[in-house]
């Protein structure tokens, strides 16, 4: 049996990486976005016992959300938190970063693989690589409609926070069992941010 573990299960552009850097000030080792080439491997042939999970207690963003009933069921007592944000702003913040992200925060030679690994877990969740407004809209919605009945019967498994809208501390540490830290809640939007190595 797996040890439990914590899943960010919110759409790209809902402060997923913001999430991961407040899971690692909690002490809780987190990935965000995580993209190697060994978990991509494994998610394109149906292996969800990730190797990546037995270095970290966490995975945030995209590569997590089409997979959540799998990692419930490999990861039992496992805790999932749906960061969400009001859908205009989303879609705005979302066509400009598939317009414009042209994968210059990677390393060269990651950059091909990062372009790979991007459009598979595009296409798993929203059924393209490229922002289309009606379905990156429909996708939104149904995955949060679809999130909320998949936990219907269990609450405390989930949290639902809008980072985005100021939650912070006074919501995360309650749902996760932790004190607050002294710190106030991070806010990060960089991928080289110290908070999400």
């Amino acid at each position: 049996m797996h040890k439990a573990k914590i899943f960010g299960i919110g759409l790209s552009r809902t402060a997923t990486r913001t999430l991961a850097a407040a899971l690692n000030l909690l002490g809780i080792r987190t990935k965000w976005f995580p993209a190697d080439p060994t978990t991509y491997s494994e998610l394109i042939s149906g292996q969800f016992s990730l190797t990546i999970l037995r270095h970290y207690d966490a995975l945030t963003d995209t590569p997590v959300v089409p997979y959540y009933p799998q990692f419930d069921a490999i990861y039992p007592g496992s805790k999932f938190i749906l960061t969400v944000r009001e859908k205009e702003s989303w879609l705005r913040s979302a066509e400009k970063h598939w317009t414009q992200f042209d994968f210059r925060g990677a390393e060269p030679p990651q950059a091909p693989f990062w372009r790979k690994f991007g459009e598979f877990i595009d296409c798993c969740v929203y059924g393209c690589h490229a922002f289309q407004r009606e379905r990156f809209s429909y996708v939104y919605d149904t995955h949060i409609e679809n999130v909320r009945r998949y936990f219907q019967d269990r609450p405390g498994d989930l949290l639902v926070m809008n980072i985005c809208a100021g939650e912070g501390w006074e919501v995360l540490c309650p749902f996760l069992g932790r004190e607050p830290p002294d710190i106030l809640f991070p806010k990060v939007d960089s991928f080289n941010s110290p908070l999400l190595r």
